[in-house]
Order: structure tokens, then sequence, then C-alpha cells
């Protein structure tokens, strides 16, 4: 198998692959312009499975590019991108794979906004000047001294002319499609102010692998790591109004923006799309977690200056059970009153949930337990209510275990009403794909054994639909607050140990499939259309033609 793709990879990028022919810069030494063995890797992996997405998913055919060139050139609206790139001692072969990424755009109306940070290395101030002299798009600015990045970064943004501005990493590339992709979706949206889009890295051998695939705007997710960042295109005249980048920050100076952005109420959205490839190399976080070691005690204190601008006391450290870069916040205990409301036996759940709605005058936070459900502490039901505590959170799960086995640490939803439980049957210490298994995040729906629901959600939707007679209650009230405007968190510090399973009754599900119909078929908002729906590891959906 692994032969059949590389074969077809060769052939296809042989005969379609618009790198091979679209933009060159007369002025370059030819040793800078890829030849087909380095256009190959631009679009291989070592990863078999990944390489048979990307060559079914991610290929920009010469037909595409003229294609997506053709229809930009069409619009009326043609908004208009600045990229900032700070650039300082870069090698020369990375950072012309940069520029040239740009430069092989289909969507043709943006501008590189190159900030040289004092850079010494003689070739690459050639190589500057060079990219400069046969494209007016791209824009050079020399800055006397080394001054870091964030001050290099704002120097960008003032020279940006563009509706929407982005920013590029020196050593990294787009994808051929990523600013079209980009436009159309701002043209569909034009009140959107931030964008993001999945990304992969670089390896040091040039190849794509490590994809991240993303999932939609989930505001607690952010506070447990920046999961957002590459690509990121913000609206120019709302990061004007932000102030830029922050000094004090540097090294998570986009952390501390976007943390600033999502604080201030921006429309962000979510594109779907593999259109980054972030590079790793000696010296790059992206290879190295401690290379930069200082910028993530700067993250913890631009997460420390959220929890300040959203009114919310907590203590902020290092994820101790993840790599770094990935958080934790432990927010201070509540004082509100909560009821705990069990399901005493499986048998029993039509009477325990009528017993439960009938509570719903009680203005006190509910505590959901399943039968045979314990809390493993008393910490865990104090992990729960915290974060009710978060304006817009109305519902909290926490980490669903059977020994040392997981039973659930998040569910998906999927279109016939039977929920994937995310890692069921891992081992708990199982981090899970984007550490999904132990970060805090949001999901579209409690686990129905060990939820935490808001006392005032709970009376504003009158509590559980008598209609269900088992778990699906608790899912039909999780769509139910979430159409309502709320959010849904799992925390895996909330832990719960299970000895009975859960009573998921067919008749329930089937209304649940009907009545949800429309909602499940747009797919669950907090998992990408990408992921598998069939097993829960989250492996790559191929959906091979």
């Amino acid at each position: 198998m692994a032969g059949f793709f590389h074969s077809q990879v060769c052939h296809y990028l042989k005969r379609y692959n618009p790198l091979n022919w679209l933009y060159r810069t007369p002025a370059l030494p030819a040793a800078f312009i890829p030849d087909e063995k380095e256009l190959k890797r631009w679009v291989s992996s070592d990863w078999i499975e990944y390489q048979a997405w990307l060559f079914h998913h991610a290929f920009v055919s010469l037909h595409d590019w003229q294609a997506l060139r053709a229809q930009a050139q069409a619009w009326q609206d043609k908004p208009l991108f600045s990229l900032i790139t700070p650039v300082f001692n870069t090698p020369l072969k990375l950072l012309y794979e940069c520029i040239y990424s740009v430069q092989t755009q289909a969507y043709p109306h943006w501008e590189l906004c190159l900030v040289d940070d004092g850079s010494t290395r003689k070739a690459m101030l050639a190589l500057l000047e060079a990219m400069t002299q046969d494209d007016p798009r791209v824009r050079l600015l020399h800055l006397q001294q080394n001054q870091g990045i964030c001050a290099a970064t704002n120097a960008g943004l003032a020279m940006a002319q563009g509706d929407y501005v982005g920013f590029l990493d020196h050593d990294d590339r787009i994808a051929p499609n990523a600013l079209f992709i980009m436009a159309k979706t701002i043209r569909e949206q034009p009140d959107v102010q931030v964008l993001y889009s999945d990304r992969d890295m670089l390896s040091p051998h040039n190849k794509r692998f490590m994809h991240l695939f993303k999932p939609g705007w989930s505001p607690e997710t952010l506070l447990s790591g920046n999961y957002l960042f590459h690509l990121l295109i913000y609206r120019r005249d709302f990061l004007q109004q932000l102030g830029g980048v922050r000094q004090a920050f540097e090294g998570s100076q986009d952390y501390d923006l976007i943390l600033r952005a999502a604080d201030a109420g921006a429309k962000i959205q979510h594109v779907p799309h593999m259109l980054y490839q972030w590079r790793q190399h000696a010296n790059s976080v992206a290879l190295e977690h401690n290379a930069k070691a200082y910028a993530y005690a700067a993250g913890m204190q631009a997460l420390e200056d959220s929890l300040y601008r959203r009114g919310l006391s907590g203590e902020v450290t290092e994820n101790p059970h993840l790599w770094r870069g990935n958080y934790r916040v432990k927010l201070t205990d509540s004082a509100k009153p909560a009821q705990v409301l069990r399901w005493t036996e499986a048998a029993h759940c039509q009477a325990t949930l009528q017993q439960a709605s009938a509570a719903h005058e009680l203005a006190e936070d509910k505590i959901i337990l399943g039968a045979g459900v314990e809390a493993d502490t008393e910490e865990s039901l104090l992990e729960l209510r915290r974060w009710l505590q978060v304006p817009g959170v109305g519902l909290v799960t926490g980490k669903l275990l059977h020994g040392d086995t997981l039973v659930h640490a998040g569910l998906v939803q999927r279109p016939s009403g039977e929920p994937l439980a995310l890692y069921a049957g891992h081992p708990d210490s199982t981090p899970g794909y984007m550490a999904v298994t132990a970060s805090v995040r949001n999901v579209s729906s409690v686990h129905p054994a060990c939820c935490a629901i808001s006392g005032a959600v709970w009376a504003q939707l009158g509590g559980l639909n008598p209609a269900y007679q088992g778990a699906h209650a608790l899912l039909d009230f999780s769509l139910r607050a979430l159409q309502a405007g709320y959010r849904i968190v799992y925390t895996p510090f909330a832990r719960f140990q299970s000895s009975e399973p859960l009573c998921w009754l067919a008749q329930d599900q089937a209304r649940f499939a009907d009545e949800w119909r429309e909602w499940l078929a747009q797919g669950d908002p907090y998992y990408n259309p990408w992921l598998s729906l069939s097993t829960n590891d989250m492996g790559l959906e191929l959906q091979i033609p």
C-alpha cells in the first residue's frame, strides 16, 4: 500500500502540481528553486494514513488552481490580505520556501510584509532583496537592530494595508489554496473577525506529519493552551483596536493576543481545511519544547490576565500530565449550594429522571451521578462546580473510569443518535489526540453518569424532557442548552469511578436521532469533520472515493 501511494503521488505531482510551473523569481540563483524531488516532499508524508488523506483531499491540481484563480478574479469584493513575517537570520532554503508558498497562492490579492529584525547574514539579506525585486506585493522593512518578535510583528502591522492580517513564521509554509479559502469564508461570513485553520508539521526532512484537525471555536479549550494558532487571520481594524501584540508576553504573544480577542467578544470562525505547515527544526518549539522556556511563563501570565479581565479568580499552572504549552486553570471553589441527584439503579432511570425534572423550580446547581458512580475525592465534585462560574458555561462533565480504564473522556454526537465515547477502553494515562482526555475543553454534551448543571439553566430549560426514559434525556438537555447559547465543559480533573453500565435505551436513541436530525447531520461542532466517527481514537476519516 505504501508503494502504491508513493507512486501515485509522484505521478500526480509530475503532471498536475502547480508548483512545477508557477511563479519563478528570475533574480534567484537556481539552487534556491525547488527541484522535482523537493516539490514531491512538499506534499508527501511518511505517515501512510496521512499520505492517503493528503493525496485525496489536500492536493491542488493545475486545473484546480486555475479554477480558483478565475473564481477569485470574478468576485466583486476581494479582501486584501497582509501576511506579517518577521525574519531573523533564517536559513536560506527555509526562507525561500516560506516566501514561495505565498507567491504561489491561487488567490492573488495579498501583500507579504517581511520585517528583517536586524539580521547579520549577508546571503539571507541578499535573498530578501532578490525576492522583492520582481513582485511588488512582497514588501521589505529593515530594522537597524534586533528587537525581538513582538517589536518586529508590530512593525509589520504598521506596514500592513490589507483588510485582513495573517501571521506567517519565517520558516513555515501555507497551502496554495490557503488565502482563497479564507477569502471565500470571509465573503460568506462578512462579520467574522478572526479565522483559524487546521495545520500540520514539517519534519526536519521536509515531510508533512503531525496533523492537527481542530474543533470549532472552543473558548474553554483555549484556556488549556493555544490550539488556534497557525493559520490565524484577524480583521485589521479589530487587530488595531486590540493594540497589536504586547512585548511583555514575548514568546506567547500570539496566545495573549487571541485571549484578548476572545475576551473582547470577537466572532471567531474555524475553517476546517489543512492550510498551514509548521516547521520543526533544532531551535523551534515545534521540535524541542524547552527551546524557549520563557514562552511558557508568558503563556501562564497571559492566562492570568485573561482570568482577571473576566472577573474570575484561580490558579494557573502548566498541566503536569502533558507536554509544555498545555495549562491548567484551577478556578476558586464556588460558594453556591448544589443538589445531588443520583440514578439509584439502571432499571429505575425513568423514575429518577422524573424526580430530577420535578425539581427544576429549585435554583440550586444540580450534580447528577449514575448508578454505581462515585467521585474519587470531594475535589472532583468541587471541580465540576468551579466551571459553572464561567459566564456562558451551563453544564460540566468529568472523566469517567472503570479502574484504570477510560469509560468516557468526552462524548461526540453522531447522526445515529448513539454518542461516541472518546478513548473508551484505553488506559487512563492516554492523553489522546490534541490531549483531549487530559485537558479542560468544550464538548457538545455531558456524560449522563457524571455532570453538573447550572440551576439557572435547569430552570430556564424546564429540566429534563420526560419523553426520554433513559440517559438520552441528558443528551437532549445538552443540545437544548447549546441552542440556548450555553457552553459545555469537560474537565479531566473531576474523576469518577463507575461500576455499572449506563442505561442507553433503543427507543430513546431513535427519538433523539429523529428530533435532532438536522443538528446531528451538520456534525458535532467540537469534533473535526475529518476525524473518524467509527473508532474512538480520533483517527483520520479518509473518505476515499
